[in-house]
């Protein structure tokens, strides 16, 4: 009962696998990572999250679910029978279960709590790609266990059929004992059945002579009874295989057993690859003879070719995708493929237009088998109307084409008349409707291409497209990164030279209005002192906000390069800077262990300084209280500064980090509205975030999250000291 027990879960899993469809399962996997990876990608970007770290992590979620999606989607043209899809959809679960398992386990220990959904998405994401990857090679490895229990059925069923007809020879050789008549009727009756037996059959006596043969043996070689009387079974191949056949034949008399594959030699030269199989018997006076049966495997033998091919032709398509991630040489990309397409499709030829859209020609920008000097100098017409080039680029489709000679769609170009090509393949690079180029592969000879031939031009095309858009983004890349940084030097040499030129007219101000007061302060009355305090207080305050707004301009181009920072020497830093504010509001700050992070400590002892100082302006009326914090989440840290301040309205918790925004009038609280928007930008500048959670009358904490250092450990333990 307890086995039957085991076993329900699993057949009942089986069983849902087998309803839903293994293949609908990966294709439904790799649109879920694919809708979450976009989904989370909107709601990062809504909530300000910078473009680049969102692209990241949405590229390392939606990747493995597209090579779900993609493989699902190609699962047909995989060697793998349709009934093992539910093998791959397993795997892929179990992949998926596995590292699920294994995160649920990791956070079971004390402290310990894998929390970030993106980290969960990626993982579990690349576990299902491992797992449809065991899948693939699990499905492939049962379909051919299943293709040779098939062979094996056949040789048994052969076997089976040779033994019938060797105890039929028995029972009529009993038979010929009593009877010379009933003899000659079993004889001819015999002779019937094994004349018509498809395959041949054969005796062969220890010298390799044939004591008897059915007319099959006579039907596909050519030779007539009488030739083969005076042959041996070993003349009917070719001279390199006799001495293999020959010892084949002694080995089954030996055994008793023989199995043989050899190229049947025909009369008129031909080759016919057959596989033997015999027995080793005793004729009624008692000689040992071998007994079997020769079956024509050239249909097995041409499927075992077109999978080879298939398995080739993938593998092609994988290197070349391979080496498209790792150069950055188009050119080489390009030579490499045209070289492997046409040895794989045993081609001639193989070429690699490159439209100009200006001249509307076509570049020979690379390929193989041309004449030389052609490669990188001769063009084709892309808009003659009976141009293949043409007909090709009016097409989403690729263009295959048998015999060139009696092709009525359209003629071969110049390029392929003088090269006397007759047949191909030809499809375009890029997206139909904006074309790169053209990759097109020819024989001299007149062939037929199969689907899988065309699929894996087309597939090559694609590699060959998407390297080129990713080095045309590269390129566009590259170029806006170099015009981002000239702007930021142009901003901040106008930044640097309004703050020049502006400061220059403040300290005349407040200059004339210090003499104004020094020569004419007895002349005043309280009004006039008011006002004269009031110019220079504005003057002064101008003069803080011009040079916050330089240095606000300059946490990109100023910054000191990254390297492991203490932030516990930069809070014991924070707290000398502060020591005279933080007595003048009896402040008492605590913090945990703090780790080291990845960073510039100077401004990161800005950022904090800035945070811990706005803890204690605006503690309120009593005593200040601020607690900074630290908490690991994967790659990254969290830290926390928190206070028993005033808090700030849920309406003005994004307002605060814009530059000059102020919740409170200058005479209530100090300072000039660029504090926060400051450190909104040195912590991008890191990569991470910062953001406020508070209340009204309940405190604020303000959080920040910065690049761990990989040495940092996982389990530090937490700590409290008191200021």
């Amino acid at each position: 009962m307890m086995t039957v027990g085991r076993m329900l879960p699993v057949v009942s899993w089986n069983r849902a696998i087998a309803v839903v469809g293994g293949r609908r399962i990966v294709i439904a996997l790799g649109v879920l990572y694919v809708a979450l990876a976009t989904g989370r990608a909107f709601v990062r970007i809504g909530a300000g999250t910078p473009l680049e770290n969102v692209l990241i992590i949405s590229l390392l979620i939606a990747g493995p679910g597209l090579v779900l999606l993609s493989v699902g989607y190609r699962l047909p043209t995989f060697d793998i029978d349709a009934e093992f899809y539910e093998t791959i959809a397993t795997w892929c679960l179990v992949g998926f279960g596995v590292m699920a398992s294994v995160l649920v386990v990791y956070s079971l220990q004390p402290g310990e709590v894998v929390d970030d959904a993106a980290t969960i998405l990626i993982l579990t994401a690349l576990a299902s790609v491992a797992g449809l990857a065991a899948g693939i090679h699990d499905g492939v490895a049962k379909t051919r266990t299943r293709e040779l229990e098939t062979r094996n059925r056949e040789l048994q069923f052969a076997q089976t059929e040779l033994e019938e007809t060797v105890d039929r020879l028995e029972e009529a050789n009993s038979q010929l004992a009593n009877s010379n008549e009933r003899l000659e009727h079993y004889q001819t009756y015999t002779d019937h059945v094994l004349n018509a037996i498809h395959d041949i059959f054969y005796v062969l006596e220890a010298d390799g002579t044939l004591q008897r043969w059915n007319e099959s043996l006579c039907a596909v070689t050519g030779y007539s009874d009488s030739d083969i009387e005076s042959m041996t079974a070993a003349a009917f191949v070719d001279a390199d295989d006799r001495e293999r056949v020959r010892n084949a034949i002694a080995d089954g008399f030996e055994t008793g057993s023989l199995q043989l594959e050899a190229a049947l030699q025909t009369s008129d030269g031909a080759s016919i690859p057959y596989e033997f199989a015999a027995s080793r018997l005793e004729t009624p006076d008692g000689e040992p003879v071998i007994a079997g049966i020769g079956r024509d495997i050239s249909g097995r033998r041409a499927r075992e070719r077109e999978l080879e091919q298939r398995a080739q032709q993938q593998q092609v398509v994988a290197d070349l995708g391979q080496l498209a991630l790792e150069t950055d040489d188009i050119d080489e990309l390009m030579r490499d493929a045209t070289r492997r397409v046409a040895a794989v499709l045993d081609n001639e030829y193989c070429k690699v237009l490159d439209l100009d859209e200006g001249s509307n020609d076509l570049l020979l920008r690379q390929g193989v088998g041309w004449d030389e000097g052609l490669v990188g100098n001769a063009t084709v017409s892309a808009v003659e109307t009976d141009s293949q080039a043409a007909y090709t680029l009016a097409n989403d489709h690729p263009i295959v084409v048998e015999d060139l000679t009696t092709e009525s769609r359209f003629s071969g170009p110049e390029l392929l008349r003088s090269h006397d090509v007759r047949s191909g393949i030809s499809t375009i690079i890029g997206p139909a409707d904006n074309p790169w180029g053209i990759l097109g592969t020819h024989d001299t000879d007149s062939k037929s291409f199969t689907d899988e031939d065309v699929t894996f031009v087309q597939s090559v095309a694609n590699v060959l497209a998407e390297a080129i858009e990713r080095q045309q983004y590269q390129a566009e890349l590259e170029a806006l990164i170099v015009d981002l940084e000239e702007s930021n030097e142009r901003l901040e040499q106008f930044a640097y030279a309004a703050s020049h030129d502006l400061q220059e007219p403040l300290r005349m101000v407040s200059s004339y209005l210090t003499l104004i007061e020094r020569r004419y302060g007895d002349e005043l009355d309280e009004d006039g002192h008011e006002f004269l305090a009031y110019a220079v207080d504005g003057a002064d305050r101008m003069r803080e906000m011009i040079e916050g707004l330089l240095e606000y301009s300059r946490v990109e181009t100023r910054g000191d390069p990254f390297e492991p920072v203490d932030l516990e020497a930069v809070l014991a830093d924070v707290r000398q800077n502060l020591q005279l504010k933080i007595e003048a509001h009896e402040t008492e700050i605590t913090t945990g262990e703090l780790p080291h992070v990845e960073g510039d400590a100077g401004q990161l002892r800005q950022v904090f300084q800035n945070l811990v100082s706005n803890a204690i302006e605006y503690s309120g009326e009593g005593p200040a209280r601020v607690h900074v914090s630290a908490e690991r989440n994967g790659t990254e840290w969290t830290v926390s500064v928190t206070d028993n301040g005033i808090g700030i309205e849920p309406a003005d918790q994004e307002r605060i980090f814009e530059v000059f925004q102020r919740l409170h009038s200058r005479e209530k609280y100090d300072g000039t509205g660029i504090g926060l928007a400051l450190c909104e930008r040195i912590i991008e500048r890191h990569g991470g975030e910062i953001w406020v959670d508070s209340e009204p009358g309940a405190g604020s904490t303000f959080s920040v999250t910065l690049p761990a250092v990989d040495e940092e450990l996982d389990d530090r333990a937490s700590g409290v000291q008191s200021a």
